[in-house]
């Protein structure tokens, strides 16, 4: 008979991290992937945070470019700014801050690397903890006794056994249905991506891209696109939540790659197109409904991508560990109802995936009504591009390019109003707490006033040479 302590669907990043941590405890631990391998049904490529070096360094030392040759820093970051005529109007280069406090944060903002050379190198750390990996199996349903979950059912009617069953299963979750904690995302929380994949000759991106890996396109005319470099292609795709779809969804990304900036970056890069690519991703304000009697999801399967940019593995990964942990100190009390499993929401609260979501329907909303929102780009994009280009304009002195400026963005506000008031307002109040209190205390104003009115510089005279008049020049 099948008998495990802990069933874990899905051998995926996050999958992987559960089975990994659970076989540690000395969980008896099986995990399924559906696909052949690990890694070979997924988004093509990723971004590894730094965080992932922080939370699990023992682990994440050990991904090299000999494990993992598709391995590229994104030391750099590039926002492209594009206007109405699909053409690029501004331009942002980015690099880890000052402000940043720990390594290797300050040396890069992401690790991009494949899915098909990432999951299989994390698997291999839940194998030799002693987990079980069965490939090539499509759990299709959850065993129950007296309404509550027992063990699991593949495709071929093959039954495990085990008191807790964990969620790993993606975005299309069958623990999640079957287990009743969802019988369907929202349309507004679940987004549809589809992407294209490149392959690059090494030498090139090298060459090229330098220490570039990450590129973000702010297109009037499609959403956000995101580019991400590896060691031998990048690919180039968006994505937005199921009720946006007016067109047909690859619409969007040609319309994106058909930019001339981009036809010319795809020339000298030698850049060959080798794959399409279309994935479901949660993206939510608030993950609910994580656990209930004997379950737990976690990833894509509970709704964690990050709320601001959807960003997945790292809390994948989070919470895998924390789900695994519950599961030990629940099966040694003999004890995995709901009431006892309520602990796996606390720790992910208090978690720094808990953290992100604290502030996570303002996140969430500031990007649907900004990159994702085609008619705020109309007035975005503009006033983006005046305030950072303008002011390197030689058409007029720059006094009078500045008011010019000025101006032009004065233009804008009517429009940008709105989003700014009613919702970068409460992110930025959600975030600062307290302190957005003190900054903006009536009495500290009010004493500020006087002293910024005597930094004011006073108005001068005009340096002009004064013109001679017929009459002086006679005398």
């Amino acid at each position: 008979m099948n008998d495990y302590d802990i069933i874990i669907v899905g051998a995926g990043p996050g999958g992987s991290m559960a089975a990994k941590t659970a076989a540690e405890k000395g969980l008896k631990t099986i995990f399924f992937e559906r696909g052949r391998k690990p890694g070979e049904k997924n988004s093509s490529g990723c971004g590894l945070g730094p965080r992932m070096w922080r939370e699990f360094p023992e682990m994440m030392k050990e991904l090299t470019p000999e494990k993992c040759p598709s391995m590229r820093a994104g030391v750099y970051a590039r926002n492209y700014f594009v206007n109405k005529d699909d053409k690029v109007s501004a331009m942002i280069l980015a690099t880890p801050t000052e402000s940043v406090t720990y390594e290797p944060a300050k040396s890069f903002i992401t690790m991009n690397c494949y899915r098909s050379e990432f999951d299989p190198w994390i698997v291999e750390f839940a194998l030799n903890a002693g987990a079980e990996l069965k490939t090539s199996t499509l759990i299709v349903d959850l065993i129950k006794d007296k309404g509550k979950v027992v063990g699991v059912q593949d495709e071929k009617g093959v039954k495990y056994y085990a008191p807790i069953v964990i969620g790993a299963d993606g975005a299309i979750s069958i623990v999640a249905k079957k287990a009743g904690l969802r019988e369907k995302w929202f349309h507004d929380h679940i987004t549809l991506v589809p992407q294209y994949d490149f392959h690059v000759p090494r030498e090139n991106i090298d060459k090229i891209m330098g220490d570039e890996a990450l590129g973000i396109w702010w297109g009037v005319n499609f959403p956000a696109a995101y580019q991400v470099f590896f060691g031998d292609g990048f690919h180039i795709g968006l994505g937005n939540w199921m009720h946006f779809w007016d067109k047909n969804p690859l619409y969007y990304v040609n319309r994106c790659i058909g930019i001339e900036h981009f036809q010319k970056l795809i020339k000298r890069l030698d850049a060959k197109p080798r794959e399409v690519q279309a994935h479901l991703l949660p993206w939510m304000p608030y993950p609910v409904n994580t656990y209930t009697d004997n379950i737990m999801l976690i990833g894509d399967a509970g709704g964690f991508p990050c709320p601001l940019e959807a960003e997945g593995i790292y809390p994948a990964m989070v919470t895998a560990n924390i789900a695994a942990e519950v599961a030990a100190l629940a099966i040694a009390d003999g004890d995995t109802s709901k009431e006892t499993l309520k602990l796996y929401e606390e720790r992910w609260q208090d978690s720094s995936v808990g953290i992100e979501f604290d502030a996570g329907p303002e996140l969430w909303n500031i990007w649907s009504k900004l990159p994702f929102h085609q008619t705020n780009m109309q007035w975005f994009v503009p006033m983006i591009s005046e305030i950072l280009t303008g002011i390197f304009d030689w058409s007029e002195p720059h006094a009078i390019r500045v008011r010019q400026m000025i101006s032009r963005v004065r233009h804008y506000l009517p429009q940008a109003m709105p989003t700014l008031i009613q919702d970068v307002l409460p992110l930025v109040s959600n975030i600062l707490g307290d302190d957005l209190a003190k900054i903006l205390d009536p009495k500290m104003l009010t004493s500020m006033v006087p002293l910024l009115m005597n930094l004011m510089p006073k108005p001068k005279k005009k340096r002009r040479a004064k013109k001679e008049t017929p009459k002086e020049v006679e005398e």
